[in-house]
């Protein structure tokens, strides 16, 4: 099945290391020319954001704690460029790369909230930065045109973020439909016959494993005489036997019409018998019953143990010929290969 969890989680991790890369590369790279220019603290700050940066690359296994480490020495070069100014005067312009990184860390609910207390931190700073006399900006119009269009970014981001997580879980939901309807029989919910092809290439269905064939008898006598609604009620009466009997292991599938198909894995030879013995009680001892119709239903089932190097074709086709003795000597009841020439009653 498809594992949206593991797959957004692959995401995440190659999202932090391209994020990283990036931002080892511009910070050491913008350390630098800050040092270039007489900017000595904000480039050993740069430094050491830019080691931050490098940890992902270092630590293993650590992807969702770094995430939020990262986002939150973001968030405190952030608050440093806008006090300091950065270069130039132009520190606070990086504050536009915060919404979108922190949306895709930190998901919708808590990425909001971290803005909003970012949002609020980051207009305080620009209040005092001034009268604390740290760093002076040409007018106000310049600072309160930053936060209008961090605020605007924001906003924007939220919506997105909300969107892309709405149509993804509906896309998810839409695929785990799709894969329900390509594994399962939409009538009797048991697994169809191309997927329990693809599972019997498992090797637990080698040599050892037990092909149980079973066919409804008198599947189209009940049809003609109850009708084709009823005849589809019993073979999900009869899946529902077929499931309460059957291991946890074994591969319970609608091989196609009023045809079923159980088989054991290897070591459970001798319950692959009982569990034929065990339907054929079920249903002596419970009758079908829909409205005013209630009668009893058999099956007959065709057994046969895998052999070493035996095919699935061929246990298929030994176990429909075990099959239609069970059916030709009397229906109702099991019939199991013995030997390559005998065939009997289990």
């Amino acid at each position: 099945m498809i594992d949206s969890s593991s797959a957004s989680d692959k995401d995440k991790a190659l999202f932090l290391r391209v994020f990283a890369f990036i931002g080892a590369i511009t910070s050491f790279v913008m350390s630098v020319t800050s040092y270039q220019d007489g900017y000595i603290t904000l480039s050993f700050l740069l430094v050491i954001g830019g080691f931050v940066f490098v940890s992902p690359f270092v630590l293993k296994n650590r992807d969702r704690t770094i995430a939020v480490l990262m986002l939150y020495a973001l968030y405190s070069m952030m608050c440093f460029l806008i006090v300091s100014g950065g270069n130039n005067g132009t520190g606070p312009l990086w504050l536009f790369i915060v919404s979108p990184v922190t949306f895709f860390i930190r998901g919708l609910k808590r990425g909001a909230f971290d803005l909003i207390i970012l949002a609020i931190v980051i207009s305080v700073l620009f209040y005092f930065t001034d009268k604390l006399g740290y760093y002076s900006y040409p007018n106000h119009y310049f600072t309160t045109r930053v936060m209008l269009c961090f605020s605007i970014l924001c906003i924007l981001g939220g919506f997105y973020e909300y969107y892309r997580n709405k149509y993804s879980r509906e896309l998810i939901e839409q695929l785990k439909i799709n894969q329900k309807l390509a594994r399962i029989d939409a009538m009797t919910d048991l697994f169809n016959r191309r997927y329990a092809t693809e599972c019997l290439q498992d090797a637990r269905f080698n040599e050892g494993a037990v092909f149980l064939l079973i066919d409804v008898d008198n599947f189209k006598q009940v049809n003609d005489t109850y009708g084709h609604q009823i005849g589809d009620d019993v073979l999900t009466f009869i899946a529902s036997i077929l499931k309460s009997v059957s291991g946890e292991e074994d591969i319970v599938a609608r091989w196609g019409g009023e045809e079923f198909l159980i088989v054991t894995p290897q070591g459970h030879e001798r319950r692959a018998r009982q569990l034929a013995e065990n339907i054929h009680q079920q249903l002596a001892q419970h009758a079908f019953q829909q409205g005013v119709h209630n009668f009893k239903v058999t099956l007959s089932i065709g057994l046969h143990q895998r052999a070493s190097n035996e095919s699935i074709d061929h246990c298929l086709s030994v176990a429909d010929k075990c099959l239609y003795l069970a059916k030709s000597h009397g229906k109702n009841q099991t019939v199991a290969e013995l030997d390559s020439e005998t065939h009997s009653p289990a």
